[in-house]
C-alpha cells in the first residue's frame, strides 16, 4: 500500500509539472485560444465525439465552459493536468452539459490532495441549482472520500476544494484576464423549479478578453438576447441542429417522441437560424459545436449552404480537441 501511494504521488507530481506557466494578461498572447473538448450534442454515447465542453485559454489559464461526460479525459488530452482546473461555467443543467462535472471534481480533489498541493478552490458558476449540483456531486464523492481519508487522513476534505455559485443574468465573473456576462436564452421553453424554489434557467456567455470577445451560445433556440450579447463578437461558438437529409424520418408517434420533436424544433438552432444569428450580431467568425445528430458529408454540405444563405464570414465546423487561435 505504501509503495502504491508513493507511485501515485510521484505520478500526480509529474502531472502537476506539466501545467503551463501563466504570462501576464495585459496584452494578448499566442497562447490565447479556444479548445473544443467535446462537440457532440445530446445525452448520447458517441464513439467519435465527446459531450459538450469547451476551454477558453487566456494567458495560460484555462476557463472551462460546460462539462459533459468525458470532459476529464479531454481536459488532460488538451494538455492540462486536472490540477490546473480553477474556474468552470455551466450554461444549463441538462446532463449532457453536466455529467462530467463529478468526475472532474473527484479527480481534481484526489490529484491535488495526494500531491499535498495548496491553492484556491475550484469556483463553479452557473444558473440557479448550480450550488445544489455541486453539493450533490460532493455527496456522491463522499463515499469514496470517506474510505480514502480513513487510510490517508491528511487528505483535505473535498468540500474545501469546490464552491458553487448560482448567478443571475448580467456580469457574473471578472478577473485580470476575462469578464464574463450571461444572458438567459430560449432553451427552456417549459418552466421547471429546483428544490430551492428557484426557476431553472439556461444561459449564454460572453467572455471579453485581451485577445478579443468570445460568445458561447450553449443550448438555445432563436433569441434576441443572445444576438445582443454576441453583437460585434470576434468569435461566436454556436450549437447547431443538422438536418436529417440522408436517413429515414424519425417516427414521432407517441407522446415522448412528439414532445422531443417539439423541443428540438423550438429550443435548438437550425443552420439557417445560426446563420441569421451570426449575421444579425455581426460576428467576425462562426464556430459550430454541440452538433446534435450525426454529421455526414451530405448533411455537412447542407449545414454550410444554409448558414451561407445568411452569413458570409469565416465558418468552422468544430471537431473534438480542435484549437482555435485567438491571436488570428
Amino acid at each position: 500500500m505504501t509503495r502504491f501511494l508513493l507511485l501515485a504521488a510521484t505520478a500526480f507530481a509529474a502531472m502537476s509539472g506539466a501545467a503551463t506557466a501563466q504570462p501576464s494578461a495585459a496584452t494578448p498572447t499566442k497562447q490565447d485560444r479556444i479548445i473544443l473538448l467535446g462537440t457532440k450534442g445530446g445525452p448520447v454515447v458517441d464513439l467519435e465525439r465527446s459531450e459538450p465542453a469547451s476551454l477558453l485559454v487566456i494567458g495560460g489559464t484555462p476557463y472551462l465552459i460546460d462539462a459533459g461526460a468525458g470532459t476529464a479525459h479531454q481536459f488532460v488530452a488538451a494538455g492540462f493536468p486536472i490540477g490546473a482546473l480553477r474556474t468552470i461555467f455551466i450554461t444549463h443543467h441538462h446532463l449532457d452539459h453536466t455529467a462530467g462535472l463529478e468526475p472532474l471534481m473527484s479527480l481534481n480533489w484526489i490529484g491535488t490532495g495526494l500531491r499535498g498541493a495548496k491553492g484556491p478552490p475550484v469556483e463553479i458558476y452557473g444558473p440557479p441549482a448550480t450550488e445544489f449540483l455541486v453539493d450533490a456531486a460532493l455527496r456522491y464523492l463522499s463515499v469514496s472520500e470517506r474510505i480514502f481519508r480513513a487510510g490517508i487522513p491528511s487528505l483535505p476534505p473535498a468540500r474545501t476544494r469546490f464552491v458553487g455559485h448560482d448567478k443571475q443574468p448580467g456580469l457574473i465573473y471578472s478577473d485580470d484576464k476575462v469578464r464574463v456576462t450571461a444572458v438567459e436564452n430560449s432553451h427552456f421553453g417549459h418552466k421547471s423549479v429546483g428544490p430551492d424554489g428557484k426557476v431553472d434557467k439556461s444561459y449564454s456567455y460572453r467572455f471579453d478578453t485581451p485577445s478579443g470577445s468570445v460568445v458561447f451560445t450553449g443550448d438555445t433556440g432563436p433569441s434576441d438576447a443572445v444576438a445582443a450579447l454576441a453583437k460585434g463578437a470576434d468569435i461566436l461558438v454556436s450549437e447547431v441542429l443538422p438536418p436529417r437529409v440522408d436517413a429515414a424520418p424519425v417516427d414521432n408517434s407517441g407522446s415522448v417522441r412528439t414532445e422531443l420533436a417539439a423541443h428540438m424544433t423550438l429550443e435548438h438552432l437550425t443552420p439557417q437560424e445560426v446563420g441569421k444569428l451570426a449575421a444579425k450580431a455581426g460576428v467576425k467568425k462562426l464556430v459550430l459545436m454541440h452538433i446534435a445528430g450525426f454529421l455526414t458529408p451530405q448533411s455537412t454540405q447542407v449545414v454550410e449552404q444554409e448558414i451561407r444563405a445568411h452569413y458570409t464570414g469565416p465558418l468552422l465546423i468544430g471537431k473534438d480537441l480542435q484549437s482555435i487561435d485567438l491571436s488570428k
